[in-house]
This record gives C-alpha cells, sequence and structure tokens, in this order.
C-alpha cells in the first residue's frame, strides 16, 4: 500500500478541473465531484432543439495568458479559433459600438466630460488591487461618485438591472471590483 495524497476537489466546471490537473500533476490521487452529467460547469453547453448554447456567457481573449497556457499544455489551443472583439451598448433606443478609442469619443449619449468620467472610472477601477474598503459602499453610490449620475442612468444602471436584476440595489461596490477582467493568480498558487 502507497503512503499516496488522497485530494477531492467539488466542482467539475474550470477552475475544478484545472485543480485537480494540477494535483495530479504533483503525484496526488483526485477524484473529480461534479452534481451534473457533464463536465465544464457555467462553460459548458445545453441543447434547445437543434440550436446548441452556452450555459454563460464566456470569452477568451488573447491576454488571458493563465488560460492559453493551460489550453496549450492540454494540446487544445489549435481548438480555439480567435475572432475580433468589439463592445457595444445599447441605450435610448440605439445600439452604439464602443469597440475603441474613436467609438468611444463618437458615442453620442455622453458629453467630452461624462466620457472623461466614464473612461476614469473604468481605469481606476481596474487599479484597485482589494474590494475589502467598496464593501461598505453601494455600486450605485460609488459609479455615482466617479461616473455622475448621467452615465450611471445611461449606462451602468441598465447593465447592473440586466446582470442582478432588481439585487442591484442590495450589491456593494466590491461588486464592481469583481466585474472587472484580471489577471487571477494560478489555482494552485
Amino acid at each position: 500500500m502507497t503512503n499516496q495524497e488522497s485530494w477531492g476537489v467539488v466542482g467539475g466546471g474550470i477552475l475544478g478541473m484545472t485543480l485537480a490537473h494540477n494535483l495530479a500533476q504533483q503525484g496526488k490521487q483526485v477524484t473529480l465531484f461534479e452534481a451534473d452529467n457533464c463536465l465544464g460547469g457555467l462553460a459548458s453547453a445545453w441543447q434547445l432543439g437543434d440550436v446548441i448554447w452556452d450555459k454563460h456567457y464566456h470569452v477568451t481573449l488573447l491576454s488571458d495568458t493563465e488560460l492559453r497556457s493551460l489550453l496549450k499544455e492540454l494540446d487544445l489551443e489549435q481548438d480555439m479559433v480567435w475572432v475580433e472583439t468589439r463592445t457595444g451598448l445599447y441605450t435610448d433606443g440605439k445600439l452604439y459600438s464602443i469597440s475603441n478609442a474613436l467609438e468611444f469619443l463618437r458615442f453620442f449619449p455622453l458629453n467630452l466630460i461624462g466620457k472623461i468620467r466614464f473612461a476614469l472610472t473604468i481605469i481606476y477601477g481596474s487599479k484597485i488591487k482589494s474590494p475589502q474598503k467598496l464593501e461598505q459602499i453601494s455600486v450605485i453610490d460609488w459609479l455615482t461618485k466617479w461616473s455622475g449620475k448621467y452615465a450611471v442612468e445611461k449606462i451602468w444602471l441598465p447593465l447592473l438591472r440586466s446582470k442582478l436584476g432588481e439585487n442591484y440595489k442590495k450589491a456593494s461596490a466590491a461588486f464592481r471590483y469583481r466585474i472587472h477582467r484580471a489577471r487571477y493568480p494560478h489555482p494552485m498558487q
């Protein structure tokens, strides 16, 4: 009988499978527990008639170096299809593309000061290292302070409502911290 460590990982999504993979690479015996009938978690798909849908919106960017490194290690990188990502916003009954600086400057619903405040909110929010100080302020109050009332009404509030429903009223500013794309540490570090 061997003295090998045994580990159990609950959840067969990307994080759980990556953790199990890394533990196995370290020579540990791993059992992966998943309640669903397939692995993948929110990254898996479901079918409605002839259409296959993602369970949840996901995007992998060229800047996602950790995930790309894992895909390369698993010899899956060649299965990725890279396309240009675009960003749009629907407000006042119109869809606006804001995928680059020029489109952002042309973005009609905000005046120049509003655009500057909106951009600074995004930049400042991306630099926050820890959400603890944001937990005591509502996301609406924080966004209003940085972006202004008009930008909250035209941009942030529709986004929050679509993500959280009426629960946006209960969300702290730490929610804004959690939704920005950051470089997360490797699950085994």
